[in-house]
């Protein structure tokens, strides 16, 4: 059978006074657990949240990078291929003076001897 208590004001409880006491700091320190839990998962929303932000802003600052250094290699390539290109036009401009000069060579020697043959002409040397 249930016992039944009376506490100091007179009042009837199913338990003893100490036990219902004891039951409401225990009801208190669980409301109070249970607040601190809920501030406790705010706050590790709030981190997770922020590293989150950052984990972002350092993937975007990864790609970025990446992206700078795809554009640096493909620089370095295209400063590569741009400098074979203009070796060509250096070799083909170097040949051309090399033939321009060497026709100059030639229509100066077959110039001096026009002006020879002229000079004889000109002395009526046969």
């Amino acid at each position: 059978m249930a016992e039944v208590f009376f506490d100091g004001t007179f009042r009837l409880r199913v338990l003893e006074e100490e036990k219902y006491k004891d039951t409401e700091r225990l009801a208190e320190e669980a409301t109070s657990f249970t607040s601190k839990m809920g501030q406790f998962q705010d706050t590790v929303q709030k981190l997770v949240e922020g590293m989150n932000r950052h984990a972002s802003r350092i993937e975007s600052a990864k790609l970025k990078a990446l992206g700078q250094r795809n554009r640096v290699e493909s620089e370095k390539e295209s400063r590569k291929i741009r400098a074979a290109e203009l070796q060509s036009q250096i070799n083909e401009k170097r040949a051309q003076l090399e033939r321009l000069q060497q026709q100059l060579a030639s229509l100066q020697k077959v110039d001096k001897e026009q002006r020879a043959i002229i000079e004889k002409l000109g002395n009526n040397e046969p």
